[in-house]
């Protein structure tokens, strides 16, 4: 009876001491380097969320989230299954977000003409980086592990689809009569690989409806290309990496032959060109979760028939600085731990032209592009005389001065939803579409 009552007693010390400890707000973490990822911020309180019960479901996750704790308790945690000598086949790394709901794209009160309150798109140089980091981190902000493969979930957020409609709305005005303006959603490899009952589990909408939504807030002079329902009829093909976020050169073909159907072009003969593959490929989810279990990736690259350099920048500030290299570069000696996706286009670089002596019709555009654009560019070389690159998170071209200077004729945006749907993809890419003032 005794021990029955000093464990009773020494339970409540240790509940109340589990108390004080959780009102001690100084010492909530923000961020966690157990599980690489931005910790969940204390929620905005507004008289709908406090109705409607959401900020109560949000307040409660900021608390657990950030408890003052949980770092050393989580790194424990993850301690102790390393000692199990495995690791759960299926689990959850970060995700705690909210997604919101997608409107019916057929209300009337949703259309582009309602557009919300124009954002400031002002954005100091140094909080550029700032926002070209913050964007990269979408990979992991849910990131979703099952049967040896890792899936990066997409959250909805309403205003944020938004405010990048509003940006290439405001391209498209801006270069009417001068240049046609596309766009290219990419859904995340979770979106197209993941059923939706998995999805639904995880809290996260369907990606077809998001992109529905995404193209609906654009105006009738934004072409936009379906890019879902092209991935998806080839599902069981090899079309995103199991270790890395980003698709494959021949998802990236899909889309460009959809962008061709949508545009009136006649896609080059993807099936002739000369096939190289890189082995193994193991891609950036091995930063952020244990990919040991995975089956290593392979990076199949087609090389264009028509030209085999490019030219970039590296600094496009500088623009008498320029190099060249190879649009698909040969890795197949390149050390096992080397990122060989960056065998397409050199990689990630500010700015980037190529020109095809064997396309003599003139022909020219510029895309606007994220990572996942560098294997659609490579599929595009055989159909463009001239093909000019903006990667807008490293950029200080203006797109008017670009289309004018070139004589561009196609303007092409493409972005995967997951970095779309953030404020700082739309106003990294508002610095390059708004005029200076």
């Amino acid at each position: 009876m005794m021990w029955r009552s000093i464990g009773g007693i020494a339970f409540a010390a240790i509940m109340l001491v589990g108390c004080v400890v959780g009102f001690l707000g100084f010492a909530r973490p923000s961020i966690s380097e157990a599980e690489n990822r931005t910790l969940t911020t204390f929620p905005e309180f507004t008289m709908a969320s406090f109705l409607d019960g959401s900020y109560f479901s949000q307040l409660s996750l900021w608390y657990s989230d950030t408890y003052p704790l949980r770092e050393p308790l989580v790194q424990a945690g993850l301690d102790l299954k390393s000692l199990y000598g495995f690791t759960p086949e299926t689990r959850l790394i970060g995700g705690n977000r909210v997604s919101d709901q997608i409107p019916p794209v057929e209300d009337e009160d949703d259309s582009p003409l309602a557009a919300a309150t124009p954002r400031d798109h002002n954005v100091a140089e140094p909080d550029v980086r700032v926002r070209a980091a913050n964007i990269e981190d979408q990979i992991v902000n849910g990131l979703y592990v099952t049967n040896s493969a890792a899936y990066t979930l997409y959250y909805f957020d309403k205003d944020a689809t938004q405010a990048y409609a509003d940006v290439i709305n405001k391209a498209a005005e801006l270069l009417d009569g001068k240049a046609k303006v596309y766009s290219i959603l990419l859904p995340t490899n979770a979106g197209v690989m993941l059923d939706d009952a998995v999805l639904s589990d995880l809290g996260v909408p369907n990606q077809d409806q998001a992109i529905d939504y995404f193209y609906s807030r654009m105006n009738d002079n934004v072409i936009t290309v379906p890019t879902f329902d092209t991935l998806y009829d080839h599902r069981d093909e090899y079309l995103y990496f199991r270790t890395d976020h980003h698709w494959t050169q021949l998802a990236a073909w899909y889309v460009f032959e959809s962008f061709c159907e949508t545009a009136g072009k006649k896609p080059a003969d993807y099936d002739s060109w000369e096939e190289l593959v890189f082995q193994p490929f193991v891609g950036e989810y091995s930063g952020f979760t244990e990919v040991g279990s995975f089956i290593p990736d392979s990076v199949v690259a087609r090389k264009p028939q028509g030209v085999d350099t490019m030219t970039y920048w590296a600094d496009d500030l500088n623009l008498d600085d320029t190099y060249t290299g190879p649009i698909i570069t040969d890795l197949t000696d390149a050390d096992e731990g080397a990122n060989k996706y960056n065998c397409f286009v050199c990689g990630n670089r500010p700015m980037s032209y190529i020109e095809n002596p064997n396309v003599t019709d003139g022909s020219s555009c510029l895309v606007i592009k994220d990572s996942f654009g560098n294997p659609l560019v490579s599929t595009m070389v055989d159909n463009y005389q001239y093909i000019w690159t903006l990667d807008f998170r490293f950029t200080n071209q203006k797109l008017v001065d670009m289309v004018e200077e070139h004589h561009i004729q196609d303007v092409i945006f493409e972005n995967v939803l997951m970095f779309a749907g953030t404020y700082d993809c739309s106003d990294l890419l508002a610095t390059i579409v708004y005029p200076s003032e």
